[in-house]
């Protein structure tokens, strides 16, 4: 009894994950209701906040899943990657071609970027400087073995570059989406060897 108990439970919760994902992409953050997205995932209210307690728990939450599925494939690209200019190109494709579920997630952390850090909303802010923080841990991790291989020639310290990389990524993916032509993926890699100060 247990186990099914469990299994529903963990059903739920992705359906939940899944359906925000669909309302959030239609109508915003702020424009998502608990009551559109349990319906969608044909849940109760209840069973929403039973699982994230509150609506800002489930949009990070679904942040979290989105950011975790992009970090793995990320890594595993570029530990396949030869060369510096592949792995900067694995580094891009990551953040233009996540994997699914994860299709949308720059778009749903730009609007979580606005949403958190309007009045009112200093949870949410927290949370997401917090998720940022590790972030900057792993490409700082990342930046310290190029930096170590003697592929880049850092301007700052890896832990100062790190904040400054994510940024420009997640700016240069912005670009692409309203402009595709205007930065692809030799623009973005020649971007980011100038920025880490590439040495091959």
């Amino acid at each position: 009894m247990a186990r099914t108990l469990q299994a529903r439970s963990v059903e739920t919760r992705a359906r939940l994950l899944d359906a925000a994902a669909v309302v959030i992409a239609q109508h915003g953050i702020e424009g998502a209701s608990v009551d559109a997205i349990s319906d969608l995932a044909e849940r109760t209210s209840g069973s929403l906040y039973g699982q994230f307690a509150s609506k800002d728990n489930l949009v990070i939450a679904l942040l979290d899943r989105a950011k975790d599925l992009v970090a793995d494939r990320i890594s595993s690209d570029i530990a396949a990657a030869e060369g510096l200019d592949a792995r900067l190109a694995a580094l891009w494709h990551g953040f233009v071609e996540p994997p699914e579920p994860a299709r949308d997630w720059l778009r749903l952390e730009h609007e979580l970027l606005v949403w958190a850090t309007r009045p009112g909303n200093v949870t949410a802010r927290q949370r997401l400087s917090l998720r940022y923080l590790a972030e900057y841990r792993l490409v700082t991790a990342t930046l310290e073995d190029w930096a170590a291989e003697g592929l880049v020639d850092l301007p700052l310290p890896p832990e100062e570059m790190a904040p400054v990389v994510v940024a420009t990524l997640i700016g240069l993916e912005m670009t692409h989406r309203l402009h595709p032509k205007a930065v692809g993926e030799a623009a973005a890699v020649q971007a980011l060897r100038a920025l880490l100060g590439a040495r091959e």
